[in-house]
């Protein structure tokens, strides 16, 4: 009996070693594929901050040239040329 005891206690204790070590590769898979997903998150965050600051530039240049435009028609009277009079000169190059 005390036999019979012994190879049952090294069985169980052999099936819980086995469960241990699938379950250990099943959270090591798990944090691979965390680890994966918040790279790929990582890069998509950089080239959005990247689109972000050239956005911010274009609207920053964009701001400008109408406020620029507003500047000289609303003060200095201006107005746009219409395509009938813009004349082209061309000059030899030297």
């Amino acid at each position: 009996m005390k036999q019979v005891n012994e190879i049952l206690f090294r069985a169980v204790c052999l099936c819980a070693a086995a469960l241990l070590l699938v379950i250990s590769l099943l959270c090591s898979i798990r944090v691979t594929a965390v680890n994966d997903r918040a790279a790929r998150l990582e890069r998509e965050n950089a080239a959005l901050e990247a689109e972000i600051a050239v956005l911010a530039a274009r609207a920053e240049s964009r701001l400008s040239l109408e406020e620029l435009e507003r500047y000289a028609v609303e003060k200095l009277g201006m107005q746009r040329l219409s395509p009938g009079q813009v004349i082209l000169i061309e000059t030899p190059e030297r």
